[in-house]
Protein backbone atom coordinates (compact mmCIF):
# COMPACT_ATOMS: atom_id res chain seq x y z
CA UNK A 1 0.00 0.00 0.00
CA UNK A 2 1.22 3.45 -0.76
CA UNK A 3 1.72 6.11 1.34
CA UNK A 4 -0.79 8.17 0.01
CA UNK A 5 -3.36 5.49 0.45
CA UNK A 6 -2.46 4.63 4.11
CA UNK A 7 -3.20 7.97 5.40
CA UNK A 8 -6.31 8.10 3.18
CA UNK A 9 -7.70 5.28 4.96
CA UNK A 10 -6.26 6.42 8.17
CA UNK A 11 -8.60 9.65 7.49
CA UNK A 12 -11.65 7.94 6.44
CA UNK A 13 -14.62 8.52 8.91
CA UNK A 14 -15.31 4.59 9.69
CA UNK A 15 -11.19 5.08 10.76
CA UNK A 16 -11.78 8.32 13.07
CA UNK A 17 -15.03 6.89 14.67
CA UNK A 18 -13.72 3.55 15.72
CA UNK A 19 -10.76 5.39 17.05
CA UNK A 20 -12.66 7.19 19.29
CA UNK A 21 -14.79 4.39 20.32
CA UNK A 22 -11.50 2.94 20.94
CA UNK A 23 -10.52 5.83 22.91
CA UNK A 24 -13.51 6.33 25.15
CA UNK A 25 -13.88 2.54 25.86
CA UNK A 26 -10.32 2.90 26.75
CA UNK A 27 -10.67 5.39 28.93
CA UNK A 28 -13.59 4.23 30.79
CA UNK A 29 -11.88 1.50 31.53
CA UNK A 30 -9.08 3.51 33.26
CA UNK A 31 -11.66 4.81 36.25
CA UNK A 32 -10.98 3.70 39.20
CA UNK A 33 -13.89 1.89 40.63
CA UNK A 34 -15.66 2.99 43.34
CA UNK A 35 -15.28 6.69 42.65
CA UNK A 36 -17.76 9.67 42.05
CA UNK A 37 -17.44 12.27 39.36
CA UNK A 38 -19.77 15.91 38.80
CA UNK A 39 -20.46 15.82 35.53
CA UNK A 40 -20.19 18.74 32.78
CA UNK A 41 -21.62 18.70 29.67
CA UNK A 42 -21.68 21.91 27.08
CA UNK A 43 -25.07 23.56 26.34
CA UNK A 44 -24.30 25.13 22.81
CA UNK A 45 -21.45 25.40 20.55
CA UNK A 46 -19.76 27.41 20.60
CA UNK A 47 -19.50 26.71 24.50
CA UNK A 48 -20.33 29.81 26.17
CA UNK A 49 -18.29 30.64 29.42
CA UNK A 50 -20.15 29.25 32.79
CA UNK A 51 -23.06 27.52 31.03
CA UNK A 52 -22.99 23.73 31.61
CA UNK A 53 -25.15 20.96 32.33
CA UNK A 54 -24.26 19.00 35.64
CA UNK A 55 -25.04 15.56 36.71
CA UNK A 56 -22.92 12.95 38.56
CA UNK A 57 -21.46 9.84 37.22
CA UNK A 58 -20.43 6.81 39.70
CA UNK A 59 -17.95 4.21 38.48
CA UNK A 60 -18.83 0.87 39.60
CA UNK A 61 -17.32 -1.58 37.40
CA UNK A 62 -14.46 -1.57 34.98
CA UNK A 63 -17.39 -0.88 31.75
CA UNK A 64 -20.50 0.58 33.39
CA UNK A 65 -21.67 3.05 36.58
CA UNK A 66 -24.87 5.03 37.25
CA UNK A 67 -25.30 8.75 35.78
CA UNK A 68 -27.45 10.82 38.12
CA UNK A 69 -28.78 14.14 36.55
CA UNK A 70 -32.03 16.23 36.49
CA UNK A 71 -33.25 16.48 32.23
CA UNK A 72 -36.03 19.18 31.93
CA UNK A 73 -37.15 18.71 35.89
CA UNK A 74 -37.01 15.16 35.59
CA UNK A 75 -34.66 12.99 37.29
CA UNK A 76 -33.02 10.67 34.88
CA UNK A 77 -30.68 8.23 36.73
CA UNK A 78 -29.78 4.75 35.44
CA UNK A 79 -27.28 1.94 34.62
CA UNK A 80 -24.92 3.30 31.30
CA UNK A 81 -21.85 2.06 29.82
CA UNK A 82 -21.21 5.11 27.37
CA UNK A 83 -20.56 8.25 30.16
CA UNK A 84 -17.58 9.45 27.52
CA UNK A 85 -20.04 8.85 24.65
CA UNK A 86 -22.39 11.33 25.92
CA UNK A 87 -23.10 13.93 23.56
CA UNK A 88 -21.50 17.42 24.36
CA UNK A 89 -19.40 15.67 27.38
CA UNK A 90 -17.18 18.32 28.29
CA UNK A 91 -15.40 17.27 31.71
CA UNK A 92 -15.60 14.51 34.56
CA UNK A 93 -14.52 16.14 38.15
CA UNK A 94 -13.57 13.10 40.49
CA UNK A 95 -14.98 14.31 43.82
CA UNK A 96 -14.82 11.06 46.15
CA UNK A 97 -14.10 7.51 46.59
CA UNK A 98 -16.73 5.10 47.84
CA UNK A 99 -16.66 2.35 49.77
CA UNK A 100 -18.63 -0.97 48.67
CA UNK A 101 -20.54 -0.84 51.96
CA UNK A 102 -21.77 2.72 51.01
CA UNK A 103 -22.53 2.32 47.88
CA UNK A 104 -26.43 1.76 48.18
CA UNK A 105 -26.41 4.29 50.89
CA UNK A 106 -24.44 7.05 48.53
CA UNK A 107 -27.60 5.89 46.08
CA UNK A 108 -30.35 6.64 47.97
CA UNK A 109 -28.83 10.03 49.04
CA UNK A 110 -28.57 10.99 45.41
CA UNK A 111 -32.53 10.02 44.90
CA UNK A 112 -33.42 11.39 48.30
CA UNK A 113 -35.44 14.43 46.19
CA UNK A 114 -36.69 12.93 43.41
CA UNK A 115 -39.72 12.82 45.02
CA UNK A 116 -40.01 16.87 45.43
CA UNK A 117 -37.58 17.76 43.08
CA UNK A 118 -39.76 20.77 41.87
CA UNK A 119 -40.32 21.82 45.12
CA UNK A 120 -36.41 22.86 45.44
CA UNK A 121 -36.44 26.50 45.24
CA UNK A 122 -35.39 27.72 41.79
CA UNK A 123 -34.44 23.88 41.05
CA UNK A 124 -31.77 23.49 37.57
CA UNK A 125 -29.41 20.74 36.89
CA UNK A 126 -27.24 22.85 38.83
CA UNK A 127 -29.00 23.95 41.76
CA UNK A 128 -29.85 19.92 42.70
CA UNK A 129 -26.59 18.85 42.43
CA UNK A 130 -25.35 21.58 44.94
CA UNK A 131 -28.45 20.22 47.19
CA UNK A 132 -27.55 16.48 46.67
CA UNK A 133 -23.88 17.36 47.24
CA UNK A 134 -24.53 19.54 50.45
CA UNK A 135 -26.41 15.56 51.51
CA UNK A 136 -23.50 13.49 50.64
CA UNK A 137 -21.66 15.97 52.77
CA UNK A 138 -23.83 15.52 55.45
CA UNK A 139 -24.09 11.77 55.10
CA UNK A 140 -20.30 12.13 55.49
CA UNK A 141 -20.02 10.31 51.43
CA UNK A 142 -18.05 13.64 50.41
CA UNK A 143 -15.74 15.81 52.01
CA UNK A 144 -15.87 19.01 51.18
CA UNK A 145 -15.70 22.52 53.35
CA UNK A 146 -16.60 24.85 51.01
CA UNK A 147 -19.40 23.70 48.24
CA UNK A 148 -19.21 27.33 46.76
CA UNK A 149 -15.27 27.03 45.84
CA UNK A 150 -16.06 23.11 44.20
CA UNK A 151 -18.53 24.69 42.08
CA UNK A 152 -16.29 27.71 41.20
CA UNK A 153 -13.78 24.71 40.71
CA UNK A 154 -15.66 23.32 38.63
CA UNK A 155 -17.06 25.38 36.09
CA UNK A 156 -13.09 26.44 35.92
CA UNK A 157 -12.08 22.87 34.55
CA UNK A 158 -15.50 23.34 32.31
CA UNK A 159 -14.40 26.48 31.07
CA UNK A 160 -10.70 25.60 30.20
CA UNK A 161 -12.11 22.12 28.57
CA UNK A 162 -15.38 23.75 27.13
CA UNK A 163 -14.06 24.27 23.20
CA UNK A 164 -12.30 20.78 23.10
CA UNK A 165 -15.56 19.01 23.80
CA UNK A 166 -17.04 21.79 20.78
CA UNK A 167 -14.33 20.01 18.99
CA UNK A 168 -15.44 16.28 19.94
CA UNK A 169 -12.05 15.95 20.96
CA UNK A 170 -11.41 12.41 22.14
CA UNK A 171 -11.34 10.96 25.23
CA UNK A 172 -12.79 13.61 27.36
CA UNK A 173 -10.34 14.48 30.23
CA UNK A 174 -11.01 13.01 33.93
CA UNK A 175 -9.68 15.77 36.18
CA UNK A 176 -9.63 15.14 40.47
CA UNK A 177 -10.62 18.07 42.36
CA UNK A 178 -8.03 19.87 44.27
CA UNK A 179 -11.13 21.41 46.68
CA UNK A 180 -11.45 17.57 47.92
CA UNK A 181 -8.21 16.74 48.13
CA UNK A 182 -7.22 19.38 50.58
CA UNK A 183 -5.36 21.24 47.98
CA UNK A 184 -2.53 18.42 48.21
CA UNK A 185 -2.69 16.87 44.86
CA UNK A 186 -2.33 18.60 41.81
CA UNK A 187 -5.82 19.44 39.89
CA UNK A 188 -5.48 18.36 36.63
CA UNK A 189 -6.05 15.72 34.09
CA UNK A 190 -5.91 12.25 35.06
CA UNK A 191 -6.46 11.23 31.03
CA UNK A 192 -5.43 13.61 28.40
CA UNK A 193 -7.75 15.68 25.84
Amino acid sequence: MSKASATSTASRPSDRALAIRKAQEDALARLPLNTLYIVLWIRSDPPRPNDFHWGYYFHTTPRLGLKYHVNGWITDHGSTGGVFKSNFLCVLVEIASVPPAKHSHLDQVIRSRDRDLNSIPDVTCRVWLVVILQALIQAGVVRCSSVEALQQECMAFGNQYSAAAAENIQPRPVVRSRILSGGNEQAGPLTSV
